[in-house]
């Protein structure tokens, strides 16, 4: 199983953080990154990208070992 093909382009939201900022992307649940800057941020969010699709692809093609239910 492969997944689609990645979209070459995706909404970033930047977050003033203490300390900092977050870059959210939009487009990818749980897709986060972290700067000095906004700018660092976004760059960071650009290697976040380029984790999440690989790792997505990866488990796309593997059955989860075990599956489970936990509370918060």
């Amino acid at each position: 199983m492969t997944i689609a093909s990645p979209k070459s382009r995706y909404h970033v939201a930047i977050h003033r953080a203490k300390g900092g900022y977050i870059a959210q992307v939009v487009d990818l649940p749980g897709c986060f990154a972290r700067g000095a800057s906004e700018v660092e941020a976004l760059e960071s969010a650009r290697s976040a990208i380029r984790a999440y699709l690989w790792l997505a692809q990866v488990l796309a093609g593997d059955a989860a070992t075990v599956q489970l239910e936990i509370s918060a």
